[in-house]
């Protein structure tokens, strides 16, 4: 039996014990209702990273302010208020139960193990975020779309170590097909001419691992006696990343605001003008809600793995769209050949 301990981030010694199951596949719990939830995770979120890039290219704001953190913990904190609010309203539940009145919550608190669960996914969940930023303003989006596929084998080892998970032959042949496209893409990158980024690799090998972390802890709450709800998952991780990033804005960017904020978004919403800017943004918190929902119906009928390929999936449709989208403004997401074979092998791994 593995117990790990973590004392530098005051884990106890048995959590990961805890957290692990008898043997079970990856998806055979709930894998009939995996596909609407996937669909949903890809378009949506293709979208909203494409036009993450778009506003970074734009230079609304100095990159110092990390405003795609504080404006996707945002967006997804707004998103699943209001959606609550709207699916609360009477005249909507009627249509469904027949009734207007509420029923009884049977929701019980978490404690023990679960609620520490719940507690460290804001923390998983913003080192994969922060990290994953910082390396696409380091190293441009196609590096990191394609060594973020290392999301794979990591989150293919925890699920294993953690929760114990066994895969079969078909799943197993699919991982390998996605390692092999990646593989492909990255002898690319290190035979380049141009000097290979280390720092933003160790970057996004580190969100990788947050991100996997992320899925795994999602997993793990989501088969206990008494699961919270997708709507307390994603309160929990946004709203404390939320906080997290408010903080870094009032400590660090406040005091240079007209600096960083003011004016090179003045700059910016005149060059691009009122309506794109407003659509821009609003299609963009619009699309980070939905990836979220998304991503929490992947974790709950497929699991972490399957959270992992959605990913993988993802990103090589976005790099493929970035390099037509892209390529005249930013030449580190044009695609190549190799860029193509790898995407495909990714694509049909996934």
């Amino acid at each position: 039996t593995l117990v790990w301990n973590f004392p530098d981030f005051g884990i106890p010694v048995g959590f990961f014990t805890a957290m692990r199951r008898p043997a079970s596949s990856g998806t055979a719990k709930h894998g009939d209702g995996l596909l609407a939830p996937t669909l949903q995770f890809l378009c949506a979120g293709t979208f909203y990273f494409l036009s993450a890039q778009l506003i970074i290219n734009q230079t609304f704001m100095a990159p110092e302010v990390r405003q795609m953190v504080g404006l996707m913990t945002f967006s997804d904190s707004a998103f699943c208020l209001i959606s609550g609010w709207v699916m609360a309203r009477p005249s909507v539940k009627g249509k469904g139960t027949g009734k207007g009145k509420k029923a009884p919550s049977t929701q019980k608190p978490l404690t023990g193990y679960p609620q520490l669960a719940l507690w460290l996914l804001p923390v998983f969940d913003s080192t994969g975020l922060v990290l994953a930023f910082e390396a696409v303003r380091v190293a441009g989006s196609g590096f990191h779309q394609t060594v973020g596929g290392a999301s794979i084998p990591i989150g293919t080892v925890l699920s294993v170590l953690i929760l114990n998970t066994k895969f079969t032959n078909e799943q197993r042949w699919a991982i390998g097909v996605v390692v092999l496209g990646l593989a492909v893409k990255c002898k690319s990158l290190i035979e380049s001419a141009e000097p290979f980024p280390v720092g933003a690799f160790c970057l996004v090998i580190a969100s990788c691992f947050g991100y996997a972390m992320r899925g795994i802890t999602m997993e793990y709450l989501s088969n206990t006696e008494n699961p919270p709800s997708g709507t307390r998952v994603t309160l929990q991780m946004s709203v404390s990343c939320f906080l997290g990033w408010f903080v870094y804005f009032v400590v660090f960017v406040s005091p240079k605001f007209e600096e960083l904020v003011a004016n090179p978004f003045k700059l910016a919403f005149q060059n691009f003008g009122a309506a794109r800017t407003i659509a821009l943004y609003a299609t963009h918190a619009f699309s980070r809600g939905l990836t979220s929902r998304g991503i929490m119906g992947i974790v709950k009928h497929g699991g972490s793995t399957a959270l992992s390929l959605a990913q993988v999936t993802r990103a090589s449709a976005i790099v493929v769209l970035s390099g037509v989208l892209f390529c005249q403004s930013d030449k580190r997401q044009c695609l190549d050949a190799t860029g193509v074979l790898s995407a495909a092998l990714v694509v049909a791994g996934g």
